[in-house]
């Protein structure tokens, strides 16, 4: 595995940076996207608040949605992708998603909340598929399994630097306010879709 990383081809290197802030938005949004709820449609930051209570349901609701969204968005990408290419189809699900997550906090009523909630699914359905798709073509075939291995290290590695790193700032940057924390994830999503196009076509061989 060291020798491998070590080796590890320069796109798939690229694709850890997009990786990386992808993932540590997307832990940020399923932390704090109930929080954020309740502050801006049920103005409460109560969690044993009956506004809570319904945000956590709203939320639910929202969640099955947005999947919905994603199953739907994921078979329309497919032609997308071999017509275009993978990088520009998920730079564009990734702003897509970050546009969502910066228009959630905005929100005042549940109703409001669905066509926001379509830029989280189409970002979803493309962050399921769509960087495979890339790495699938960057990587050599005699090492597939240890590179598919490290790749979904670079899910875990943002997730437990998300843990590690937010409560320190949440409060002091963010001002303890989950519609705060939504936004930033919102722009990392932004950020990640910039990272994905320093990605060339040629690099994946497209």
């Amino acid at each position: 595995m060291w020798d491998a990383i070590r080796e590890m081809p320069k796109p798939m290197r690229k694709l850890g940076v997009m990786m990386l802030f992808q993932w540590y938005a997307m832990g940020i949004y399923w932390t704090y996207v109930t929080y954020s709820i309740a502050r801006s449609v049920y103005n409460t930051s109560e969690p044993v608040s009956d506004g809570f209570r319904s945000a956590v349901l709203t939320n639910g609701t929202i969640g099955a949605f947005y999947n919905a969204v994603a199953f739907i968005a994921a078979l329309v990408m497919m032609p997308l992708v071999r017509k275009i290419g993978p990088r520009y189809v998920h730079a564009v699900a990734l702003v897509a998603g970050g546009l969502g997550m910066l228009a959630i906090p905005q929100m005042t009523e549940v109703s409001w909340l669905f066509p926001a909630a379509v830029g989280v699914g189409i970002c979803w359905g493309s962050i399921m598929g769509t960087p495979y798709v890339m790495l699938a073509s960057c990587i050599p075939p005699r090492r597939t399994g240890v590179y598919m291995g490290i790749f979904n290290m670079m899910i875990v590695i943002p997730m437990l630097l998300n843990a590690a790193t937010f409560p320190f700032y949440y409060e002091p940057l963010l001002g303890g306010d989950a519609r705060n924390a939504l936004m930033l994830a919102g722009v990392l999503l932004v950020c990640a879709a910039l990272a994905v196009l320093r990605v060339r076509d040629d690099e994946l061989g497209t």
